[in-house]
């Protein structure tokens, strides 16, 4: 039996994206058993990364505003508020270290946009894969470079790329009917870490998020490589696509109707400067582990 648990992290100007991912998900619900998923939600209220004193919503308000929220969440609920700096890094690292019962670890963004299928294909694509270490990713429109093609859908592969996609219409992804979704085994892990990417724990163990890596930032790009040299040195190890089932995030309608009201510090360059400093020499390290 799998347990999933799925990870977000989030600020208190982002409460109205959470609002709209677990209206997404009681969705998800309905073709799932909830009682096989847990909801692993932090927010964070530090005082590090949010200007109270100059934000007209007060912090009692935004803890009591998010805990509200998993009133109509019928998964299991571990919604957990950090008075200390966090970021996405923080949670995952935290989620795959936790001596628990949980077998996969969803990663997800307060800004994604996916269509509510998306649990049962995740939870049915890990009872056709043996491998002990893999991770399973929904497809996306094409975007950056032409390594993502692996993870696009068939019509935006291998043509011409444009920002403007990206940043169209995100509802976009409802065009294609969730149908005739295939399970396939990619040649090299490519992946966002926030797109309901699902790992299984049992590789997120033997990877780790280093400490050094600080709360944000190439957490998922550290996890990629790291992955892609257990491929390399043949360990039974692989990345899935599931194909015809499309996630995006929301760059268009997303909410921001918290922001004129709280007060955050710009801390992200900052943490991600963290993480850059010690990427290449804890990828290093790995690569003399294995």
């Amino acid at each position: 039996m799998s347990k999933i648990k799925i990870v977000l992290h989030s600020t208190p100007n982002e409460l109205d994206q959470v609002t709209w991912i677990i209206d997404q998900l009681k969705r998800c619900s309905l073709y799932v058993n909830p009682n096989n998923f847990v909801l692993d939600f932090t927010l964070n209220v530090s005082d590090e990364d949010v200007d109270w004193n100059n934000s007209t919503l007060s912090k009692q308000y935004c803890i009591d505003k998010f805990n509200l929220l998993f009133e109509k969440s019928p998964f299991i609920n571990e919604n957990k508020v950090s008075e200390e700096p966090t970021g996405c890094n923080t949670v995952r690292r935290n989620a795959l270290r936790a001596d628990d019962d949980i077998t996969h670890i969803i990663g997800l963004d307060p800004d994604l946009l996916f269509p509510e299928s998306i649990l049962f294909y995740l939870e049915n694509a890990i009872s056709n894969i043996t491998e002990k270490y893999y991770i399973v990713t929904p497809q996306i429109f094409q975007l950056w470079d032409e390594s993502w093609d692996i993870i696009s859908h068939d019509k935006y592969k291998n043509t011409p790329r444009s920002e403007k996609l990206w940043l169209s219409d995100p509802y976009m992804l409802f065009q294609y009917e969730v149908s005739d979704v295939g399970l396939k085994k990619l040649p090299y892990f490519k992946f966002d870490g926030g797109w309901m990417t699902l790992y299984s724990k049992n590789l997120l163990k033997l990877i780790d998020i280093p400490d050094s890596l600080g709360h944000y930032g190439l957490d998922d790009t550290f996890v990629s490589q790291c992955s892609n040299m257990l491929l390399n040195n043949n360990y039974d190890i692989n990345q899935y696509s599931l194909e015809n089932l499309i996630v995006m995030e929301d760059r268009v309608y997303r909410s921001n109707s918290m922001s004129p009201f709280i007060k955050m510090k710009d801390k992200k360059s900052d943490k991600r400067d963290v993480s850059h400093q010690y990427f290449n020499d804890e990828l290093q390290k790995f690569n003399d582990r294995i």
